[in-house]
């Protein structure tokens, strides 16, 4: 693992004994000026960090944590709560064109199936409008439940709303955690 990214030290450190929800977003992240990463499991939040912030948004009841919140206290919450968040695109596609990235996606969507079974999440959430159609019915093949059957988009922009309702939705039908 020392060789292993940066983002992958950090996630690897909230990784959750058992994960409740996997969330597979697109895309390593790209590195920031001034050395602030837009990434889920980044000590801090970025003014941009817009899969941290709908995500808490959900899990904390509509709290938005402003920029330079200390992410500790929410990433811990989120790991008892069993949410995990991987990537299909081992790096950042920045990059590349829209046209470019689904073919990108194809390229490494068996590899993210492999990541997300050997996990054994018990649901499974493709946060990026493509990634229903490139990753879920490898997904499905592979005995793990893909918890919607529309596309849920990146909550960049204007789609943080629509993000947030279908995770809203999702949860909302989730079997409560035995206690």
């Amino acid at each position: 693992m020392a060789d292993a990214p940066w983002y992958e030290r950090l996630r690897e450190q909230w990784r959750p004994e058992q994960v409740r929800l996997l969330i597979i977003d697109e895309a390593a992240p790209e590195l920031a000026a001034g050395s602030k990463h837009e990434f889920f499991y980044s000590s801090n939040v970025v003014s941009w960090d817009p899969l941290f912030r709908a995500v808490v948004d959900v899990y904390f009841d509509g709290e938005f944590p402003p920029a330079g919140a200390d992410k500790t206290p929410y990433l811990a919450r989120l790991r008892d709560e069993g949410v995990y968040v991987i990537e299909t695109i081992p790096f950042p596609v920045g990059a590349y064109s829209r046209g470019e990235r689904p073919h990108l996606t194809a390229r490494f969507a068996r590899s993210a199936i492999e990541r997300a079974t050997a996990l054994q999440p018990e649901g499974v959430v493709i946060a990026f409008n493509s990634g229903l159609a490139a990753l879920g019915p490898g997904l499905q093949k592979a005995g793990l439940r893909v918890l919607h059957d529309k596309p849920v988009p990146f909550p960049r922009g204007r789609y943080r709303e629509q993000f947030i309702a279908a995770l809203n939705e999702i949860v909302a039908a989730q079997p409560e955690r035995a206690a």
